[in-house]
C-alpha cells in the first residue's frame, strides 16, 4: 500500500514527550520518593514543561495548542464520525488526543507543582502537599496507561503509525485517506 508522508512532530515536541517518558519511568517506577535523584528529575521535568507550554504558544503548526484544542463541536464531530464507523484521520492530535494530551499536561503540572511544594512544608503542614502530590501522579499513571493504550488503538483503526511518527516527526497516510488537519 502507497502512503504518503506529513511531517507533524517537531523536534522540540519529539523530545520533550520522549524526555518526559524517561523522566517518568526514573520518577514513578525507579527512584526512592522524595530523594535527592527524584527531586532533580522532577526539577527537570518541569523545565521541559515550561519550553513545552510556551512552545504550544509560539512553535511550529502541529505543536500550537491552537491547531489541537478539542473544542465541543471538534470532539462531537470526531465522536459521531467514529461511531459510525468513519473514523477521521488527523494528521495532528484527534480531538479525543488533545483531551487527553491536556489531562496529561495538567497531571504533569499538578505533579510537578505540589512536588516543588513539598519542600515547603511550613508553609502547608507535613503531609497536605505530599497527598496532593501522590494524587497527582497516580493520575498521572493511570493517564499514561490510557495513552498507551489508546494509541494502540488508534494506530491499529487508522494505519496512522503514531509511535513511529512520534520518533520521524513524520506520519504516514494511505493514500485515498482523507486528512481532516493537514
Amino acid at each position: 500500500m502507497k502512503h504518503d508522508e506529513i511531517k507533524v512532530w517537531d523536534l522540540v515536541v519529539r523530545f520533550f514527550h520522549w524526555a518526559t517518558v524517561v523522566l517518568c519511568v526514573l520518577n514513578l517506577f525507579i527512584l526512592e520518593e522524595g530523594h535527592r535523584n527524584h527531586r532533580y528529575v522532577g526539577y527537570i521535568l518541569s523545565g521541559l514543561l515550561v519550553i513545552r507550554i510556551a512552545w504550544g504558544f509560539v512553535g511550529s503548526h502541529y505543536a500550537k495548542f491552537t491547531q489541537w484544542f478539542p473544542t465541543p463541536a471538534r470532539v462531537t464531530g470526531y465522536v459521531q464520525a467514529s461511531m459510525k464507523g468513519k473514523h477521521p484521520y488527523h494528521a495532528g492530535h484527534n480531538p479525543m488526543g488533545s483531551l487527553m494530551i491536556i489531562l496529561l499536561l495538567t497531571c504533569l503540572v499538578g505533579t510537578a507543582v505540589t512536588g516543588i511544594l513539598t519542600n515547603y512544608e511550613n508553609l502547608f503542614g507535613d503531609e497536605v502537599m505530599e497527598g496532593i502530590h501522590e494524587f497527582f501522579a497516580k493520575a498521572l499513571q493511570v493517564a499514561i496507561f490510557v495513552h498507551v493504550v489508546a494509541v494502540i488503538a488508534i494506530d491499529r483503526l487508522t494505519h496512522g503509525d503514531l509511535i513511529r511518527a512520534m520518533i520521524s516527526g513524520k506520519k504516514r497516510v494511505p493514500s485515498g485517506v482523507d486528512v481532516v488537519d493537514r
